[in-house]
């Protein structure tokens, strides 16, 4: 009976040893290495932000608000401890700096409504509101598939003031018209007064 308590003493010894190795709450330093710096969406928008944009622009990726922005010199001191307060809490995707001067002339958020990948769905109006007041051009791109490079540069383009309008893409029709009379004229391109008169 003893060496069956003397056993079971010793299962719950190496037990507790073998689970502390694996829990191991003495460590000031309990950190890995992640596979990976980017999402695979950050690093697909990434890549096509850099063909749209990386001849003009320096990008940056995961800048603190305070790093590009400060509080006006005649701020009240208890208002510029509340403002960057907030804004130390707060990030943005990437960063477009010209490259000879390193200056700021936009901020790209990525926006996902399904906000799987901690990207804002919505507005995070101090961000918005703190960039405007600093002159800061912010540009939210929402996460989908099948942007085209071009399309990403126009519309940042757009935002930064270096173009003046953004061409609208041609809708896409999609399905059958099935036996309707102007089946034939699907992807003709003729304007509604042509099919009005028709």
């Amino acid at each position: 009976m003893e060496y069956i308590l003397v056993l079971i003493l010793v299962l719950v010894v190496i037990v507790a040893l073998m689970g502390s190795r694996y829990i191991d709450n003495s460590n000031p330093y309990p950190f890995s290495k992640k596979q990976s710096i980017y999402s695979t969406t950050e690093r697909s928008f990434y890549k096509m932000l850099e063909a749209a944009v990386g001849t003009e622009y320096k990008i940056l990726t995961r800048v603190k608000l305070t790093d590009i922005i400060e509080p006006r010199e005649s701020t009240a001191a208890k208002t510029r401890r509340s403002a960057l307060l907030k804004a130390n809490a707060k990030s943005v995707d990437f960063v477009l700096c010209d490259k000879k001067t390193m200056a700021v002339s936009g901020v790209v958020d990525l926006v996902n409504n399904g906000n799987k990948d901690g990207h804002r769905a919505k507005t995070d109006w101090f961000v918005n509101g703190a960039l405007e007041a600093a002159g800061i051009p912010h540009i939210r791109i929402k996460i989908k598939t099948g942007y085209k490079t071009e399309d990403i540069r126009n519309c940042i383009m757009f935002k930064l003031g270096k173009i003046k309008s953004v061409k609208k893409p041609e809708p896409i029709i999609r399905g059958t018209m099935g036996d309707s009379p102007f089946a034939h004229l699907k992807s003709s391109g003729l304007r509604n007064q042509e099919l009005a008169s028709a």
